[in-house]
């Protein structure tokens, strides 16, 4: 798991103090999704696309690059917290499976690699931008936060 750090959390929360809880979770998911968006491009871009093979002539060109989103993470909001993450949508349930042109269960062999083949890696470099996305983070939910306390009336 990469994680970045970032500081001036104190002055965040006290912005945020004033703000209705249910907005004030929808600013903050904005926010990191609009950074998150900046790494979710960048996996995409670096994303090998695997064009069919007489092997495995079934597989759909661009399954990994398509199936790459920004997600809302369950396990944060279970604790109360908001956050989002980029990663590779699977196919939904019913679905999946290995002759399933639109599944992208292979993504993982392509970022990892394997015994036989060499790790393509796509989503880890990605993460290099994880500062331009801080930087897009702060840009996002500074204006946000103005706007919802003009309308509370509390700034």
């Amino acid at each position: 798991m990469i994680s970045a750090k970032v500081h001036g959390i104190p002055e965040l929360k006290a912005a945020l103090a004033g703000i209705v809880p249910k907005l004030r979770r929808q600013a903050l998911r904005n926010a990191l999704a609009a950074g998150a968006r900046i790494v979710r491009d960048d996996a995409k871009r670096r994303a090998p696309v695997l064009q069919p093979t007489l092997r495995a002539p079934y597989r759909k060109a661009g399954t990994v690059r398509k199936a790459i989103v920004v997600r809302t993470s369950k396990r944060a909001r279970a604790q109360g917290d908001v956050g989002v993450f980029v990663n590779v949508r699977p196919a939904k349930t019913g679905q999946r499976g290995a002759k399933n042109p639109s599944d992208p269960f292979y993504w993982r062999f392509l970022e990892f690699g394997t015994r036989k083949m060499s790790a393509r890696a796509f989503l880890q470099p990605a993460t290099a931008r994880l500062a331009e996305a801080l930087e897009k983070f702060k840009a996002v939910i500074g204006p946000q936060i103005q706007k919802m306390n003009k309308k509370d009336g509390t700034l």
